[in-house]
């Protein structure tokens, strides 16, 4: 990739770069972001990143909560316990805390590519030998060690943040992790058909065919980790500079994990996704249990059931996303925090509700409902996260986004305490209510988009004008950060 040449266009000491290729969308003259999308496209930069982003955290996801659908199965040929499966769920979610922690700031040094396509390859190992495991413990360990690949959340928030700008950005981060959640569901699906396809061999009996339904995810895992090395661009200006910032002494300094870890906006979203994410993650772990247990289905038709609910996110998290950057147009980041407060709110409502329905009917229709809501709440806190401080963007996607594994975490330590899995799910109802009300004194983050701000300022040239002179020129600007 030619490295991008800076031209000595100036403008309230923004600097126009030409672009390294040709761009297929419109784009902002001085962040070589695009303003636009075509989810039809893969036309490289920026949309061939997006569907390498959503693609490699679905394929994630689908290896990373394969045990859940086969969860009646295991604990049946292994003898486990209820409290097993259990913490076997935090065990898979708690190592993606420290992973995602981690890999942010990381990403902030190496690129979104080179992180993603480690993290498949890595969590490919574990997964390939999952059949393996003969207790409790090697079931935490292993669970564990595949639990890392959630951090492909971050490189995929992260990678869209790069080649979006920040007016769509909550559009197009709630499109792909939408998108990537979709394995929730899918390997509800996926996992008990491998399942039924082993066992249709009457030489595999029920043990045989949960041991051996793991290859196909650990093959995909790895396809996944060689396109995004051989087919991605880290950025619009297509190799990867880990920003820096300049104090008034114009020292150059790196950005890091401190800056993010100060700054108490931070916390606040962390908070937040802990609350819809991490509920996410909790169903994804249980639901299928629940039906199991508490309807008396199958383990194939309880994974069918259960695969509703990951599901919704083909379009849910998308409509999360849509509606803050439609409210942020309208409002601006006053209605980016209101639209996410409402949404978090609803989730707790429909939780509540869902939990109380005592047939299975109603029960799948209010799970569907309560899906729509945790699943929007997560594309209205992304719309909100590209603001928080754009120089260390992987870092705060990666604080962010280990917020929703902590409450998934916690979420499966109150699970331990309430052995009822219905009054468990109404307490936690409860609980996100209380932390979505929380948002509306607690979430105050600055519009730090140069676009918004160029609206009160005379701009020399202005934004528009110069996306005129770009368009008519051919000579297309911008800048990774």
């Amino acid at each position: 990739m030619a490295s991008t040449e800076k031209k000595e266009i100036k403008a309230k000491g923004l600097i126009a770069l030409e672009p390294p290729m040709k761009f297929s969308l419109e784009y902002d003259p001085y962040t070589l972001k695009a303003i636009e999308y075509n989810i039809c496209s893969c036309a490289r930069p920026h949309m061939r990143a997006f569907h390498l982003a959503w693609t490699s955290f679905l394929m994630a996801f689908i290896a990373w909560f394969s045990f859940a659908p086969l969860g009646p199965v295991i604990k049946k040929t292994l003898k486990l316990s209820k409290s097993d499966l259990l913490w076997g769920n935090i065990s898979s979610v708690l190592s993606t805390v420290f992973a995602r922690f981690a890999v942010g700031p990381i990403m902030d040094k190496i690129g979104p590519r080179k992180g993603q396509a480690f993290l498949l390859m890595f969590a490919a190992i574990p997964t390939w030998f999952a059949g393996l495991i003969q207790g409790v413990v090697s079931l935490c360990i292993v669970r564990g060690l595949i639990g890392i690949v959630g951090a492909t959340f971050v490189g995929c928030q992260f990678w869209c943040t790069l080649m979006f700008e920040k007016e769509i950005s909550g559009t197009m981060n709630a499109i792909a992790g939408g998108w990537g959640n979709l394995g929730g569901g899918l390997t509800q699906a996926i996992m008990v058909g491998i399942y039924a396809m082993n066992t249709s061999s009457p030489d595999c009996d029920a043990e045989c065919g949960w041991r051996n339904a793991f290859y196909i995810p650990a093959f995909a895992l790895m396809l996944s980790a060689c396109s995004v090395m051989a087919f991605g661009d880290d950025c619009p200006n297509g190799t990867y500079v880990p920003p820096v910032v300049v104090d008034e002494h114009t020292t150059q300094k790196n950005v890091g994990v401190a800056t993010v870890a100060s700054n108490p906006q931070v916390w606040v979203l962390v908070l937040q996704y802990a609350a819809c994410f991490g509920m996410e993650l909790h169903v994804n772990n249980t639901i299928a249990l629940y039906y199991f247990d508490r309807f008396g289905l199958s383990i194939t038709t309880a994974g069918l059931v259960a695969s509703l609910f990951g599901l919704m996110n083909l379009f849910a998290r998308a409509w999360g996303g849509m509606a803050t950057d439609y409210c942020y147009s309208r409002w601006g980041m006053a209605g980016r925090k209101y639209c996410h407060v409402f949404l978090t709110c609803g989730e707790g409502l429909f939780l509540i509700i869902f939990s109380r329905m005592p047939d299975l009917g109603t029960a799948i229709f209010m799970m569907i409902i309560f899906s729509l809501f945790v699943q929007s709440a997560e594309g209205s806190t992304f719309g909100i996260v590209s603001y928080v401080d754009p120089r260390n963007t992987g870092g705060v996607c990666g604080f962010v986004g280990a917020g929703g594994n902590i409450g998934a975490v916690v979420w499966g330590l109150v699970f331990l305490a309430i052995p009822n899995f219905a009054d468990g799910y109404m307490v936690l109802g409860f609980v996100v209510i209380v932390i979505g009300l929380m948002g509306i004194p607690t979430i105050s983050v600055q519009d730090t988009s140069h676009r918004a701000r160029n609206k009160s300022e005379v701009f020399a040239p202005s934004v528009d004008k110069a996306l005129e002179v770009g368009k008519s020129s051919g000579i297309r600007m911008s800048s990774q950060i």
